[in-house]
């Protein structure tokens, strides 16, 4: 399982890992505290996923869904364009930056138009 997080701030949580061997490892614990938190337990979850090829903009895409995810659909959600990008880890290169399946730490919380959660 991960470090705990120290300074309280959310962040990435890998919760499938890919093996030396090629094979896959569920951290159970990981998605549990996650998804099992009280807060979350009981409502329904919707999985946005971001697939491809490597070094070609997902953790880049990612921060910008987490950018607009925080805003709660403001106007204004896009920010200062000078504002750096923040959450997914992402660089410049050819070396791969992330392997497996990552979560966000925190789970964003929407009541829909007819009342449910």
């Amino acid at each position: 399982s991960e470090e705990e997080e120290t300074d309280g701030r959310a962040r990435p949580v890998q919760v499938l890992v890919v093996k030396d061997d090629h094979t896959f490892e569920l951290d159970e614990a990981a998605l549990s505290k996650i998804l099992l938190a009280e807060e979350v337990r009981d409502r329904e979850v919707v999985a946005i996923s971001v697939a491809g090829a490597f070094r070609k903009g997902k953790s880049f895409l990612m921060d910008f869904m987490l950018r607009y995810m925080y805003s709660q659909a403001s106007d204004k959600w896009l920010g200062d364009p000078e504002e750096p990008l923040t959450g997914f880890s992402w660089r410049g290169g050819s070396e791969r930056e992330t392997t497996g399946i990552q979560i966000w730490s925190e789970v964003f919380l929407v009541d829909k138009p007819d009342g449910s959660k």
